[in-house]
């Protein structure tokens, strides 16, 4: 049966055919017979002839096709359109059965197997599936036409069908690929692997040295390790002063100019990412802060990626009322167990043009996605990826909130944008990532064994010749407010720093050659240096006791060497405090953040913390390598849900 008739003339099946079926009147809008076609069948699908004009709007303003705008404003269910479309191409249709997929070796790439317009083969051999979001209604017709009598064997389905059968045939594999691919392709750029020999040999040397100078000569042994020190210290200091004086000129600049905004149509299609692990509290309030993001919805393709080990938000998730973008991607447990693992597994199911990665805690600005899109219209096409701003709402809950405030401001309002300004290399903050997706799939996605898997990735692209700029855009997060989840979750992100430095640090000249003298001065002042004064900084403060204590601490040092090696070490405490501060105050210049000022005065309170996070993940470095210490979310008592988005 077709419901296709000639417009020039009614046929009796037309004049007997409910109003349903009947053709709608015709629009004030241009539309090919290609559109036509598909307003018929919308129609025999069951769609309501007085939404055709609203649904042909949206089509003809986001640029996509009328399935898409009826599906995405809510008149349509794929499976239904499937099982309508291959009813009028007298096809058989499998949408919502049971369906297996013939074995395949290697595993082909999930999201190829979606976009493609060949029969897939069922395992039972004598069916072959054809997605039906690939095809119009007149490409599928003139298909069926050509395939004669052998129609009958081809089967229609739509995306979310075809999904959950790659998902059943070949989820393990994908999922070995997701934990391993990186390590078995680019082995060079994996944690998977631990310390070269050299850099095993070179710690231990340096462990002894400092052992053996700390028990027989310690005086001397100090002052040498002051002055080899001093030159990262340095670095650090120098980026810090760095950030403050490109922060200072960019408050007396102002906001840069906006750029001009893609239209609707222009768009690209847009693949959201959120990993989540044992977040059932503040899923619903994450799926609120998607649903409100600003984008034609027809274009976005919403993941959310949850561990099948986690039943308590598999099934909080699968107890929301999703709209049809939205999809859950449940990934196979086993190890690592980490967040890189999964966006690696659902990046095989990923859609679109590009991808922008979020934290189940996350609430990104309503427009952040148009925002990404017109500066990567503008930018250079090696800038891959952007970075967008980072803050917390509750600043103002208790002391730990502010000075995790404070630092998020130092890093994402200073440092970061100065580093974007001299085209150095980007450490990627975990969220708020946007990527061009063919070009994340080519350096090798995340490294499932680092569990800083962002600053690794932000290094490896600039190594492959790839950049990242910073966005004009925030997404707001909830700071952790609670020692104990602070501690985890500073523990594992120093672990990951420390796991980052010393893959990249494998062949220190090629590094250098990759990302040349200034990049890799900045490597060293941004990992080196952060890991090191950790480390060290609860060591100044025992030596000023001990010499306080013993009555040394102004003593004349006894050479001229001495004297000099004594002022280093003060220069640079006072230095990196100083550049610390000034950093500060430029960045807590914004009028929602201007009264955490005065709490800069404990940040020397709050680097203690640091240090003990810092020795703790050198404890767990060894011991659980790749353990991803889980940060619990949802704990603030302000009810960020019942307030608008602030405007920074």
């Amino acid at each position: 049966m077709t419901i296709l008739v000639p417009r020039n003339r009614p046929s009796r099946l037309t004049a007997r055919a409910p109003r349903l079926l009947r053709a709608p009147k015709p629009s004030p809008y241009p539309h090919d017979s290609h559109l036509f076609t598909e307003e018929r069948l919308l129609c025999h699908a069951g769609v309501p002839p007085t939404a055709l004009r609203r649904i042909r709007a949206l089509a003809i303003g986001w640029g996509v096709s009328l399935r898409k705008a009826a599906i995405a404003a809510g008149y349509l269910h794929p499976r239904t359109y499937a099982k309508t479309l291959a009813n009028v191409c007298g096809l058989k249709s499998l949408s919502g059965g049971v369906i297996t997929l013939r074995p395949i070796m290697p595993a082909p790439e999930p999201y190829r197997l979606l976009k493609t317009r060949l029969p897939i083969p069922m395992q039972n051999g004598s069916t072959a599936l054809l997605n039906a979001d690939n095809f119009t209604p007149e490409q599928l017709r003139s298909l069926a036409s050509a395939l004669g009598p052998a129609r009958q064997r081809v089967a229609l389905i739509d995306g979310a069908s075809l999904s959950r059968a790659i998902t059943q045939a070949y989820g393990e594999a994908i999922a070995q690929e997701a934990a391993s691919g990186l390590s078995e392709r680019r082995p060079r750029f994996s944690a998977a692997f631990g310390m070269r020999r050299w850099q095993a040999v070179f710690l231990m040397l340096c462990a002894g040295l400092f052992a053996g100078g700390a028990i027989f000569t310690p005086r001397e042994a100090t002052a040498v390790y002051s002055a080899a020190l001093s030159l990262m210290f340095l670095l650090t200091i120098s980026m810090r002063l760095a950030a403050a004086a490109h922060a200072c000129f960019r408050n007396a600049k102002g906001r840069p100019a906006l750029q001009p905004r893609p239209r609707d149509y222009e768009l690209p299609n847009y693949t959201v990412m959120v990993a989540m692990y044992k977040e059932a509290r503040v899923l619903p309030e994450l799926v609120e802060a998607l649903k409100a993001l600003h984008y034609p919805v027809a274009k976005l393709d919403i993941k959310l990626v949850l561990e099948a080990v986690d039943d308590e938000t598999v099934a909080a998730a699968r107890a929301i009322d999703l709209p049809p973008h939205f999809q859950i991607v449940t990934v196979p447990d086993g190890a690592p167990r980490t967040k890189p693992r999964a966006l690696n597994y659902a990046l095989h199911f990923a859609t679109g043009d590009f991808l922008v990665i979020y934290d189940a805690e996350d609430r990104p600005e309503p427009d952040q996605l148009m925002k990404a899109a017109a500066h990567f219209r503008q930018a250079a096409p090696e800038v891959v990826c952007l970075q967008a701003r980072l803050t917390f709402d509750n600043a103002s809950e208790n002391w730990l909130a502010k000075q995790f405030t404070i630092e998020y401001a130092s890093l994402f309002g200073g440092i970061l944008p100065m580093l974007d300004a001299a085209r150095l290399p980007i450490p990627l903050g975990g969220t708020s990532n946007h990527f061009r997706i063919k070009a994340l799939r080519g350096v090798g996605a995340w490294d499932a064994h680092n569990v800083t898997e962002d600053a690794d990735l932000g290094i490896r692209l600039y190594r492959c010749g790839l950049r990242a700029e910073v966005l004009d855009s925030v997404t707001y997060e909830e700071a952790c407010c609670q020692p104990w989840s602070w501690l985890k979750q500073r523990t594992r992100w120093l672990k990951g720093w420390i796991q980052t430095y010393g893959v990249h640090m494998r062949q220190p000249l090629r590094l250098a050659r990759e990302l040349g003298l200034g990049g890799f001065l900045a490597f060293q002042g941004h990992f080196a240096g952060v890991i090191v004064a950790a480390l060290v900084h609860p060591l100044s403060y025992i030596l000023i006791i001990h010499d306080a204590a013993a009555g040394i601490l102004f003593r004349e040092a006894e050479s001229a060497l001495g004297r000099h090696l004594w002022l280093l070490a003060v220069f640079n405490l006072i230095a990196g405090y100083g550049a610390s501060l000034t950093l500060g105050y430029f960045v807590l210049q914004k009028k929602r953040v201007r009264k955490l000022v005065p709490e800069l005065v404990f940040i020397p309170i709050y680097w203690l913390l640091i240090s003990l996070a810092c020795y703790r993940a050198v404890y767990q470095l060894i011991k659980a390598p790749h353990y991803w210490e889980k940060t619990e979310h949802g704990v603030s008592k302000f009810r960020r849900w019942t307030r608008k988005i602030p405007h920074p």
